[in-house]
C-alpha cells in the first residue's frame, strides 16, 4: 500500500505540470511517442483500455502490462516517414513486498539517415549530419482489486548534429519523462474503462552547450474505451488532450477472422474536424474537414502460432505523402 500511495503522489506532481504555460509551443522528444507497436498503430492508438500481451499496450497505457513468466518482442517500421525506427523489449514477474506485478523493459531508437546542412542564404555545404534518438523506458502495472495501475518511467536521448556552428558546439539532448494509467474492467470481458497521462516530463540537457533547456515535453492526458459486441468483434475508442493541441478522437476496430487470425482497422482525426464534417452535412456554407492527422487511416493483421505472435500494419498518408509499414515478433517463455 506504502507503494501505490507514493504513485499517487507522483501522479498529480508530474500531472500538475501538464497545465501550465511555461515554453508554449517548444514541446521537445516527440518522435517517442510515435515509436509503437504495429497493433498499436492498427488501432491508430484506440487500444489503450484493451488488455492485450502485446508489448505496445502498455507503452499506451502501463497498467495493460500483463502476461506470465518471461516476454520478449522486437518491432521495426519504415516507409515515407518512418525510416528505421524500432523498438526492443523484455518484460518479467515483479513482486514488492507481498503486491505482485509485472515489469517491462523499453528501448526505442530512431535513425534519420544522413541530413545535408545549408547555410543561412539556402546554399549547401559541404557537410552532412546523422541525427539519431533513443530512449530507454521500464514500466511496472500492478493489478489490485477493482482496478490496474501502471507507472512508466523514461530516459531520452537524442542527437541532432556532430558538426559545430556559429561557435556552439553541439551535445546530446537529454529528457526525463514519466506516463501513468489505470484500467477497470469490473471483472467483465466485454468492456472496460482507461484513463492515461503520457509524456511528462521536461528536457534536462540542452542539445549545445550552454544553449536553453526545461523544455516541457509533448505530453497528454487522454480517456479510453472497449466493447465487444460480440465473441468475434471488438469496438476501442479514446479521447486524448494533447499538450498545446486540439483535443483527438480515436477510433479502431479488431475482428477474429479465425482462432490464430485477427484483422485490425482505425483512425483518428481532432474533435473540431469531425465537428466540421458534421456541420457541412446539414450547412452548405460550412468548410469542408480537413485532415487532422498525418495519417489517413491504419490497418493491420495479427497470427499466433503456440506461444509467438507475429503482427503487421499499414498506414496511409495523406495527401499523397506515401505509405508506413511495420512488423513485430513476440512470445512468451
Amino acid at each position: 500500500m506504502r507503494i501505490v500511495t507514493l504513485y499517487m503522489l507522483l501522479l498529480f506532481v508530474f500531472s500538475h505540470a501538464y497545465f501550465g504555460k511555461e515554453n508554449e509551443g517548444l514541446t521537445v522528444f516527440g518522435w517517442s511517442m510515435l515509436l509503437q507497436s504495429p497493433r498499436t498503430v492498427s488501432f491508430e492508438g484506440a487500444g489503450s483500455a484493451f488488455p492485450s500481451q502485446d508489448f505496445g499496450a502498455a507503452l499506451m497505457n502501463p497498467a495493460l502490462l500483463q502476461g506470465d513468466g518471461l516476454g520478449a518482442g522486437i518491432s521495426w517500421q519504415g516507409g515515407d516517414l518512418a525510416k528505421d525506427q524500432g523498438i526492443a523489449v523484455f518484460s518479467h514477474p515483479l513482486s514488492i513486498g507481498e503486491t505482485a506485478g509485472r515489469m517491462q523493459h523499453t528501448y526505442g531508437v530512431l535513425s534519420h539517415g544522413q541530413v545535408q546542412h545549408y547555410n543561412e542564404e539556402g546554399e549547401r555545404q559541404d557537410i552532412a549530419s546523422y541525427p539519431v534518438a533513443q530512449y530507454y523506458a521500464v514500466t511496472a502495472a500492478f493489478p489490485l482489486t477493482n482496478f490496474s495501475f501502471g507507472i512508466t518511467g523514461r530516459y531520452l536521448w537524442e542527437r541532432l548534429s556532430e558538426h559545430s556552428e556559429d561557435g556552439r558546439e553541439p551535445q546530446a539532448g537529454m529528457g526525463l519523462a514519466m506516463d501513468w494509467g489505470f484500467l477497470w474492467n469490473f471483472g467483465s470481458a466485454r468492456y472496460g474503462f482507461g484513463l492515461m497521462g503520457r509524456h511528462f516530463g521536461q528536457q534536462i540537457r540542452p542539445y549545445v552547450k550552454g544553449g536553453a533547456n526545461g523544455f516541457a515535453l509533448a505530453s497528454e492526458l487522454a480517456a479510453s474505451a472497449f466493447w465487444r459486441s460480440n465473441q468475434d468483434f471488438t469496438w476501442l475508442f479514446e479521447c486524448s488532450a494533447p499538450r498545446y493541441s486540439p483535443a483527438i478522437g480515436k477510433l479502431g476496430l479488431e475482428y477474429r477472422f479465425a482462432e490464430p487470425i485477427l484483422l485490425r482497422a482505425g483512425m483518428q482525426r481532432e474533435l473540431i474536424d469531425v465537428v466540421r464534417y458534421a456541420r457541412s452535412a446539414f450547412d452548405s456554407n460550412e468548410d469542408a474537414v480537413k485532415a487532422g492527422y498525418y495519417r489517413l487511416f491504419s490497418a493491420g493483421a495479427g497470427y499466433r502460432y503456440l506461444n509467438f505472435v507475429l503482427d503487421y500494419s499499414y498506414s496511409m498518408l495523406i495527401e499523397g505523402m506515401g505509405s508506413e509499414h511495420r512488423i513485430a515478433l513476440s512470445g512468451s517463455f
